[in-house]
């Protein structure tokens, strides 16, 4: 994963972690953009370009925050976060080492959805005492989009895909069941394939109903999987490590 991740323009380190954007995240902000720009339609092109630059930024903010939500509790298990990337899928945690018990691995994999849904309700408690105080109406409707997409990321990352949070949580249960990880990251990531290819055929089956693109982005989204998941699985037979964490989010977050 992070030879795909190269050539990535670190921009800062924060509490000791680097974090980068790579070039493929530039076109999916640019389209993330274009999409919520439109949801502005009463204000002039301008405003509603701004607008919808600075509420892309703030979803993107929460993909970082996200994965530093994993990065802080893999810390309390001794493992260490090398780097945390933006990129064309949402987010990217790289890690220096496996959690060492399937405990610290389900802790360490459930921080992020958890980080992302006490931002969605930050986001919906925002959105109630704007209306309550009769609050500016787009600012409502910043806050109604970063509740949805928040919990958006955290749901989809909770899909049982390895190496995705929910595939980390069902490799920390079969370690934990078996005793095996090497084992257990071999089962997960089996199941991360054929999720993977039923989240492709359902985006082509979308797409071909519906005759719109937009439904393609899973097809990605599932190729992306796989070549995650064919990467865990090839590393658990070489007894190596998996040291990523990806997505956060997608069009949304990927996790």
């Amino acid at each position: 994963m992070a030879q795909l991740l190269r050539g990535s323009l670190w921009i800062g380190r924060f509490l000791g972690v680097r974090v980068g954007i790579h070039p493929s995240w530039l076109p999916i902000f640019a389209l993330v953009v274009w999409a919520i720009a439109g949801s502005f339609s009463d204000l002039d092109a301008a405003n509603a370009l701004l607008l919808a630059t600075v509420t892309a930024l703030a979803f993107f903010a929460s993909v970082v925050i996200h994965e530093f939500a994993h990065a802080l509790v893999a810390r309390r298990y001794g493992v260490g976060t090398l780097a945390i990337r933006l990129f064309l899928f949402g987010g990217v945690a790289t890690i220096a080492s496996e959690p060492p018990t399937p405990g610290a691995e389900a802790a360490i994999a459930v921080a992020g959805p958890l980080c992302s849904l006490v931002l969605a309700a930050l986001c919906g408690a925002g959105v109630e005492a704007l209306r309550a105080f009769g609050g500016e109406p787009h600012a409502a409707l910043v806050l109604i989009s970063l509740a949805a997409a928040n919990a958006f990321l955290a749901l989809f990352n909770l899909l049982p895909a390895f190496p995705m949070d929910g595939g980390r949580l069902l490799r920390a249960l079969l370690w934990h069941l078996g005793g095996d990880r090497r084992a257990a990251t071999r089962l997960a990531s089996v199941v991360g394939l054929s999720l993977a290819a039923v989240l492709g055929l359902a985006g082509v089956g979308l797409a071909w109903r519906t005759h719109q693109w937009e439904s393609l982005w899973y097809v990605a989204l599932a190729g992306f999987v796989s070549v995650a998941a064919m990467h865990s699985y090839q590393e658990a037979r070489r007894g190596g490590v998996v040291a990523e964490c990806p997505p956060a989010g997608g069009s949304e977050g990927a996790r």
